[in-house]
């Protein structure tokens, strides 16, 4: 069943999908009727689920669960992830997409995980950057700590301190 997403409670599981590129406004508006649709059919073993969407910065799909109503389950829970491959396939996006994104200048940039050393280093990522915390697991997180400080997020953070030594 299929909630606003401003209506879900705070306490929603949540998933964070990011894409390896800002999806057009025609792809977004696709992919919302898509996913909107899969969510109002979105079961676990027989029990429909609660759950909300949304697409933020043209950039990451958010999907909540209200587990006060039922608990998603490994199935459904893959079957989520089969709604992001499908669109990927047809817009030509990896919604899997695990570098870190982050503002400059207003826009979302990406680093690889594998240079975050280097990023830092050569001042790319600077400790006031904000950065995406993509591994937020419930809607208070994606609230207050979704958007983080470089210095303070957990992949980043050991680079400024070695810095600062």
């Amino acid at each position: 069943m299929f909630i606003d997403f401003e209506k879900m409670p705070i306490n929603s599981r949540i998933w964070i999908y990011q894409a390896d590129r800002k999806l057009t406004a025609n792809e977004s508006n696709k992919a919302s009727y898509f996913i909107k649709s899969e969510i109002e059919g979105w079961g676990a073993h027989g029990t429909p689920l609660s759950a909300s969407f949304k697409i933020e910065y043209d950039r990451f799909v958010v999907i909540a669960l209200d587990e006060n109503v039922a608990q998603a389950s490994g199935c459904s829970i893959d079957a989520s992830t089969h709604w992001l491959k499908q669109l990927g396939e047809e817009y030509g996006i990896n919604f899997f997409d695990r570098s870190l994104a982050y503002f400059e200048n207003k826009e979302i940039k990406t680093v690889s995980v594998f240079q975050l050393k280097k990023a830092v280093e050569e001042g790319v990522l600077k400790s006031d950057t904000i950065v995406f915390n993509n591994t937020a697991t419930k809607y208070t997180d994606l609230i207050n700590k979704w958007k983080v400080r470089a210095d303070s997020f957990a992949y980043t953070s050991k680079f400024f301190k070695a810095i600062a030594v």
